[in-house]
């Protein structure tokens, strides 16, 4: 009984000592614990590449390819370090003569060049691919009439949004630009701005002005947006 009880109080020390050694072991950083464990080393410090292999009687050793290999003058490798598996890691290495001229030019750069100017070109064609179909194409609802209409309908209806008030706050304050006064606002602008609907010619302006009140539009709400030969 008595020594039953000394040998089920060391069990319960030890069984103790390695719940606390399990704790502590689970307190580990990210970037310092193994792919298995779902964490990824930083590889600051590549080995170098591997050495040549050659035959018995000393000529280079070749290994048969399935593909092409261009010689377009670029000699770059790249080269890093790939998991393979849990425990194995695998020396992966780049060439240049892998790859066409224009790819091979291309990462000829450092990455952090290229990818820059790759996400502009990228977004710069999305959005000339999506309004493809809208070039050329002039709207009534934008041309110069239909706006400054647009204007004096919101000035009869004396339409002051806080927007407004807040824009003449701010220039109150001294000079500040404000952008949705100065850019444009609809995808047409580029052949739009000298675009006139002859059915209104008591609208008549010879170039676009802002398509709505701004700041400064409370100066004239007695003041309509017609011409005066109308």
């Amino acid at each position: 009984e008595v020594g039953h009880c000394q040998v089920s109080a060391a069990d319960m020390s030890l069984l103790l000592r390695a719940r606390q050694r399990v704790l502590t072991q689970g307190q580990r950083g990210v970037a310092t614990s193994v792919v298995r464990l779902g964490g990824s080393p930083p590889f600051l410090h590549l080995p170098p590449a591997p050495p040549p292999e050659f035959e018995p009687d000393g000529t280079p050793k070749k290994y048969p390819l399935h593909q092409p290999i261009w010689d377009h003058g670029y000699e770059w490798e790249h080269w890093t370090l790939l998991p393979a598996g849990v425990f194995h890691t695998v020396y992966y290495g780049d060439f240049a003569q892998d790859y066409p001229p224009y790819w091979a030019w291309l990462q000829s750069y450092p990455m952090w060049v290229v990818s820059p100017i790759m996400i502009v070109a990228a977004i710069t064609f999305m959005v000339v691919f999506q309004n493809a179909g809208s070039i050329g194409i002039r709207p009534k609802r934008y041309t110069i009439e239909w706006m400054q209409a647009n204007r004096e309908r919101e000035r009869m209806e004396n339409t002051n949004p806080v927007t407004r008030y807040l824009d003449r706050r701010r220039t109150e304050r001294g000079g500040t630009w404000i952008a949705q006064y100065k850019l444009p606002w609809h995808p047409y602008w580029l052949w739009m701005h000298d675009t006139h609907d002859p059915d209104y010619p008591e609208f008549y302006l010879p170039a676009p002005e802002s398509p709505h009140l701004d700041q400064n539009s409370y100066k004239r709400m007695n003041v309509t947006f017609k011409n005066e030969e109308e």
